[in-house]
């Protein structure tokens, strides 16, 4: 998932970390990606979502992505940035080809980002992509959508698929 992020090349890379901080920042040591820790990780995936976003406040625009949704590819953060771009749109999501639901990468303009510090709990961003449905811009994807890998036997198919492409 991070090297998809790094391999597009749209913005500095800011992993958020939890659980398992010290696994994760090894197997990530080496690349140019920034770790954080949050130490309260387990109040809620908010609160994962609020530390990135304070990580980058500066930023005019922050894509959102998932750790355990490996299948993003860095077109699909080049398209999205891409789109950002042309149209200045407060939120950027990607439309899959097979989704009907948000999903990652997802791209909050600045103005958004107050909306996402105040988010709580183990909740992510969509109640704000909905709160704001009107000035959504989305960005077809003429592939499948990742999917999540949380457990082994996801990670083994998911394993599986990439070799066989």
């Amino acid at each position: 998932a991070v090297n998809a992020a790094l391999d597009a090349k749209v913005g500095e890379v800011v992993v958020i970390t939890g659980d398992r901080s010290d696994d994760v920042a090894r197997s990530l040591a080496g690349l140019p990606a920034r770790i954080v820790r949050e130490p309260r990780f387990a109040d809620g995936m908010a609160t994962s979502l609020s530390r990135g976003v304070l990580e980058l406040r500066a930023a005019d625009a922050i894509m959102i992505t998932l750790g355990d949704v490996p299948g993003v590819l860095p077109e699909a953060y080049r398209r999205i940035s891409a789109r950002w771009q042309a149209t200045g749109a407060p939120i950027v999501v990607p439309r899959y080809a097979d989704a009907t639901a948000p999903s990652p990468p997802t791209l909050f303009g600045s103005a958004l980002l107050d909306e996402l510090l105040a988010l709580r709990g183990d909740v992510g961003a969509r109640s704000i992509i909905a709160r704001h449905a009107g000035v959504v811009v989305e960005e077809p994807m003429p592939w499948p959508a990742p999917r999540d890998v949380d457990t082994l036997d996801d990670l083994n198919e998911y394993l599986n698929t990439e070799r066989t492409r």
